[in-house]
């Protein structure tokens, strides 16, 4: 039930940086709560759009 989303490795790269500890507390505040699948995958989406958006930025 809680699984965590799929990681695109291009994506998120911000959150990648900071070790493998942070990617995981980072997709478990997010959307590891969440029970309905399809709301967790859109959290996600929309999580790493947003991620990709600052890459672009930085």
């Amino acid at each position: 039930m809680n699984q965590l989303v799929p990681v695109n490795s291009q994506v998120l790269a911000l959150v990648r940086s900071a070790g493998e500890r942070a990617q995981t507390r980072f997709w478990e505040f997010f959307v590891n709560n969440i029970r309905n699948p399809h709301t967790r995958r859109a959290y996600g989406r929309s999580i790493g759009e947003f991620l990709a958006w600052c890459e672009q930025r930085a």
